[in-house]
């Protein structure tokens, strides 16, 4: 009967945009961050994560990184389903690991567990991995480096690929000084996790444009508010441009001075 009681807390939607609903139980942990440790509480969190779509990622050696999204949690059996990665090499290299943590950006917190275990199985016909339910969830309230949201009456154009074997229309949506972003892109744009954009010019209205290489972390298909599919990228310049410190402090400026997680 618990583990009926504990599954129907588990698929209960939670509001993610405040997080301190999650639990009044943090202890130990540092300022700013909250320990969950119940099994109610870390299954009510990643199922959550599974009804959004969220994307969870997590880095497999050699800067690499396997990025997906969770399909199933089950309480009473104590493990959750993951699909596979569209990097079919990470996918292979997943499973010689021991463990896995996974991060996740849901809203305005940053989410991040540690799995196990992981065996190959079938998830409504489809392959995917399960994994063992993680012992706890940490949720950092802030990011270490907050992002800078674009205000929308300033255009922030990016031609991204620019020095790839592609090039294509961007834009820059939230940048971070620690070199976290999003970019929104064409529909008809296929973009996988781990692909290096090379040459992006990120274009300064009335000033110079700063050209970085950015690495996609991970891309998520959204809709425009006119109604359109477009494409929604997280990327991190691979290394810090000329120019970015001047990029982030006009958008600072420009949202007086306060700057939101992204």
């Amino acid at each position: 009967m618990q583990q009926i009681a504990n599954f129907n807390l588990c698929t209960a939607r939670t509001d993610m945009t405040k997080p301190a609903d999650f639990s009044k139980s943090a202890q130990h942990t540092p300022p700013g961050n909250v320990l969950y440790r119940s099994r109610v509480e870390i299954c009510r969190i990643l199922q959550f994560l599974a009804s959004d779509s969220c994307p969870v990622s997590a880095e497999i050696g050699n800067n690499r990184l396997f990025v997906s999204h969770i399909l199933s949690v089950d309480s009473g059996a104590g493990y959750l389903v993951v699909a596979y990665s569209a990097d079919k090499s990470a996918n292979s290299v997943l499973f010689g690991l021991p463990s896995l943590e996974f991060s996740a950006n849901p809203h305005r917190g940053h989410l991040v567990f540690r799995v196990s275990s992981p065996v190959d199985m079938q998830f409504d016909g489809q392959p995917a991995i399960q994994f063992a339910l993680p012992q706890s969830v940490i949720l950092n309230h802030r990011r270490k480096q907050a992002r800078i949201s674009v205000p929308e009456d300033i255009s922030l154009r990016c031609v991204a690929d620019e020095g790839g074997v592609i090039s294509f229309e961007a834009r820059i949506t939230d940048i971070s000084l620690g070199g976290m972003g999003g970019l929104l892109y064409g529909g008809d744009i296929i973009l996988e996790a781990g692909t290096i954009l090379k040459g992006c010019r990120i274009i300064i209205p009335g000033g110079k444009a700063v050209i970085a290489d950015l690495e996609v972390r991970y891309t998520k298909r959204i809709t425009s508010p006119d109604g359109t599919s477009i494409n929604r990228a997280g990327v991190r310049f691979v290394q810090k441009p000329e120019g970015i410190e001047t990029l982030i402090d006009m958008f600072a400026r420009n949202q007086d001075n306060t700057a939101t997680p992204g």
